[in-house]
């Protein structure tokens, strides 16, 4: 296996068998620290937040802690709901995110000013 990490960016690759393109191991903490991020950007309370997305409260605890995957119906919500785009959550792309969050997600993940 095959490591790159930048930060809460980490991308584990595994080879596949048969020369087949690598794949990308799901980076279930980053999510969750993206996740987190742009909840922390809207200045809601974990269960609001949770909840305004149609989540668990209890789920999202887990899901922050990188012990649960973020569902992909989980995720739609999430984007629908706050306009963050599907990459930023499962891909850490930062393209794209909303002016009024931008800043402030950067700085959550990064502990630096964007």
């Amino acid at each position: 296996m095959e490591e790159t990490s930048i930060g809460v960016f980490s991308i584990l690759v595994m080879i596949c068998p048969m020369g087949k393109a690598p794949m990308p191991k799901m980076d279930h903490e980053g999510i969750g620290s993206r996740l987190d991020a742009l909840r922390t950007a809207t200045g809601l309370e974990k269960g609001v937040f949770a909840e305004s997305c149609g989540i668990d409260p209890s789920s999202y605890s887990k899901i922050i802690k990188g012990e649960k995957a973020l569902k992909v119906e989980m995720g739609y919500a999430v984007s629908v709901r706050w306009g963050v785009s599907m990459d930023y959550l499962y891909r850490g792309t930062l393209e794209k995110l909303p002016p009024s969050f931008a800043s402030s997600i950067i700085t959550n993940l990064t502990g630096r000013d964007a």
